[in-house]
C-alpha cells in the first residue's frame, strides 16, 4: 500500500475554500463567459465549472502576463473527464482550445443524469482554509477528506489533498513542471453547497495545474 500523501511541509501554505457567496471579485461557478471548447465525445460545449478573477490579490501567485482570469474547464457528462486533458489558454484566459486529451473510452452520461451546459451561474467567494483542511498527518488527512465535498466543493492553492501524488506534471510544450492550482469535487452538502444546480458527477476529484510560461491548463482526476 502506498503511503498517504500528507506531511508538515504543507503547514505554511495559504489556501482557500471556494464556496457560494458574494465576493469583492468576480469569482463564479458556471456560466459561459469565455470561448469554451466543444467536447469531441459529447458534441456539446464543455463545462466552465469555475472561473477565478485574477485581479484578486489573494491569487497573486497565479497572475501572469496574458492571464487575468483562470477557468476550470472539463466535460462532466462523458468519459472525457476520466483521463488527463491539456488546454491552451489565450485572450487573458477567455479562450481555451484543446492541446491534448488522453481519453480512450466511449461513455456518455444518461440523459436524465446529465449536467446542464452551461452550468447555472452563481457567485463564489474565497475563505481561508482551516487547520482541519490541511493534511499535516493521518488524522488531519481523514478530516480534510470528510470536509471536502460536504462543506465546500473546491480547494484553491495551499496544500493539495491527493489520494496519490501525481507522477507526471510536465507541461506538454516546455516540459517544465506545472504548478498545482486547485481541486474540485461534487456537492455532497446538506443542504446543497451550490444552490443553483445539483452538482453531482461521480466519486472523483478533479485536479487542475497551470504552466505559467506557456499558459497551459491541465486537468486530471483521482477517485475518492
Amino acid at each position: 500500500m502506498k503511503p498517504r500523501p500528507y506531511g508538515e511541509q504543507w503547514r505554511g501554505l495559504k489556501g482557500y475554500r471556494v464556496v457560494e457567496g458574494a465576493d469583492e471579485y468576480a469569482h463564479v461557478f458556471g456560466g459561459e463567459d469565455g470561448d469554451v471548447p466543444i467536447c469531441k465525445l459529447c458534441g456539446t460545449k464543455m463545462h466552465q465549472i469555475i472561473c477565478f478573477d485574477l485581479k484578486d490579490p489573494r491569487l497573486s501567485e497565479l497572475k501572469t502576463e496574458g492571464l487575468s482570469r483562470l477557468p476550470f474547464v472539463s466535460c462532466l457528462n462523458c468519459a472525457m473527464v476520466w483521463e488527463p486533458q491539456y488546454f491552451q489558454l489565450s485572450n487573458e484566459g477567455r479562450a481555451l482550445h484543446v492541446l491534448r486529451q488522453d481519453n480512450t473510452e466511449n461513455w456518455t452520461e444518461d440523459d436524465e443524469d446529465r449536467l446542464l451546459v452551461p452550468l447555472p451561474k452563481t457567485r463564489l467567494k474565497l475563505v481561508e482554509m482551516k487547520i482541519d483542511d490541511i493534511p499535516l498527518d493521518e488524522a488531519h488527512y481523514d478530516t480534510a477528506y470528510d470536509l471536502f465535498g460536504t462543506e465546500y466543493i473546491c480547494r484553491l492553492l495551499g496544500a493539495p489533498l491527493y489520494n496519490d501524488v501525481p507522477q507526471n506534471l510536465a507541461c506538454p510544450k516546455c516540459k517544465g513542471d506545472m504548478m498545482y492550482v486547485g481541486a474540485l469535487t461534487e456537492d455532497l452538502g446538506e443542504p446543497d453547497l451550490i444552490s443553483v444546480t445539483s452538482f453531482l458527477f461521480g466519486e472523483m476529484v478533479l485536479y487542475f495545474y497551470l504552466c505559467q510560461n506557456c499558459l497551459v491548463l491541465k486537468t486530471e482526476i483521482q477517485g475518492t
